[in-house]
């Protein structure tokens, strides 16, 4: 079989299923963003999502923690209502992290409160589909074909919201995009999380085994075919995966890869079957061999891999690591942040863990912040799509400090009231004045 073999498949006639204002392709936190703001706007609004629930990285893989950072209008009412459940609590660090705190939150909550407010937006939710690519019309993206067990179908809208995290669509209707480290295309490290249960951990403490004993099992074990490293094992030295020298530690609830591209699929499958079979081998091993893992197992694996870096689409405006750090303002400012800029970055680049005097120097000045405009979220020549995410337009290190949820769902916010707006106006989102939607969303 040759690989990157090409055919010619019949003309295909594709069925509409939908017809909408908007349509929002994702339903991680920049969807859920985007959806209700649109909902709430006027719009009769779609939201596609491939898994079958909301809340993407919140609620895929097992972070627990929104970081802090400020997260727009939907993003405190979502967190004002798991607050009242008993779903979220703020958590404190005043040296590292900036009032009020970091939030931890439980993510079946997450999924359930998320889609509750989607619901009463008056958006309808497609789950277990999959938003496939632009549908273009009249030189402007007028739809989205999507793919799920009823066969492909299209979902026509006068507005398109990429909040796919990786601009699958945007990037698919041929818009411009950047992606990895200039020099080199280097990613920021994808992270594969798992829980192992019923460990006697006290036993473990009181019994366990020196270093050296447990690096010489490892060894062995890897020696005889017994356990099989990830490929790309960031920091873990492979021939004693997966201790951790530095702490003296098991690293048993996962970890970092590198060289990993998110919009690579076969590479994103071999990551996850990598990292499974290991977990599955070294659950055996940690049975026959550790003290109070005489019972362990798998407690959960992660319905996805954790993501950090991929396309970031170029915009009307290129933020930029220095716009971050500078605190820079902006008259179609629709978003505010102030997260550090946080790299998980493969050699050369540096990499986690930072130091407090980093973090504070690689952040707006304490009490201030920086703005995301409005033309960061509209592609350079691509109309009637909005990005809203990780991939709006931004360099790097820029990134580094927007990827993280809270700020994500800001975006999306900001998107979805923008799309309400434009449809409202009967114009394209790249003809809308920015600081009109700046000014719903952050106030005159």
């Amino acid at each position: 079989m040759r690989d990157n073999e090409m055919v010619t498949l019949a003309e295909q006639r594709v069925t509409v299923r939908g017809h909408y204002d908007v349509v929002v392709c994702g339903g991680g936190p920049a969807g859920i963003g985007a959806a209700v703001a649109a909902g709430r706007g006027g719009a009769r609004t779609l939201l596609v999502e491939s898994q079958c629930h909301v809340g993407g990285m919140a609620t895929s893989v097992p972070l627990s923690r929104f970081c802090d950072s400020h997260g727009g209008p939907v993003f405190d009412e979502m967190v004002h209502r798991l607050m009242q459940m008993g779903a979220a609590e703020y958590v404190q660090n005043p040296r590292r992290y900036r009032p009020p705190g970091r939030i931890a939150y439980r993510a079946e909550s997450v999924k359930a409160v998320a889609l509750k407010m989607i619901a009463e937006a008056g958006v309808d939710v497609l789950l277990g589909t999959t938003a496939e690519s632009a549908w273009l019309a009249d030189e402007a993206v007028a739809g989205v074909l999507v793919a799920n067990k009823g066969g492909r179908s299209l979902m026509k809208s006068r507005v398109v919201v990429d909040a796919t995290a990786d601009a699958d669509i945007a990037a698919s209707g041929g818009a411009r995009f950047l992606k990895g480290d200039p020099e080199d295309g280097r990613l920021q490290h994808v992270a594969f999380r798992l829980a192992i249960s019923n460990v006697d951990a006290e036993r473990y403490e009181r019994e366990k085994p020196s270093d050296e004993e447990i690096i010489e099992l490892l060894r062995a074990a890897q020696e005889d075919g017994l356990l099989h490293p990830p490929a790309g094992v960031f920091r873990l030295e492979p021939e004693i995966f997966p201790f951790d020298r530095r702490s003296g530690r098991l690293a048993l609830g996962g970890w970092e890869i590198q060289g990993v591209d998110p919009t690579d699929p076969v590479a994103v499958s071999k990551t996850l079957v990598e990292c499974q079979l290991a977990a599955l081998e070294l659950v055996q091993l940690c049975r026959a061999h550790l003290p109070g893992y005489e019972d362990c197992e798998i407690g959960a694996f992660p319905a996805a891999l954790g993501t950090r870096e991929s396309r970031r689409v170029v915009g009307q405006y290129l933020l930029t690591g220095e716009d971050v750090v500078g605190a820079s303002k902006f008259d179609d400012a629709v978003a505010k942040a102030w997260f550090w800029i946080d790299l998980h970055d493969p050699s050369p680049g540096k990499s986690t863990p930072y130091s407090l005097e980093y973090v504070q120097a690689h952040r707006p000045p304490e009490g201030d912040w920086y703005e995301i405009p409005y033309r960061c979220l509209v592609p350079e020549e691509l109309r009637g799509l909005l990005v809203a995410g990780r991939c709006v337009s931004c360099d790097r290190r820029a990134q580094g400090s927007l990827r993280i949820m809270p700020t994500c769902m800001f975006i999306g916010t900001a998107a979805g009231t923008a799309a309400a707006m434009a449809v409202a106006q009967g114009v394209l989102p790249h003809e809308l004045d920015g600081t009109e939607v700046g000014a719903a969303i952050l106030g005159a």
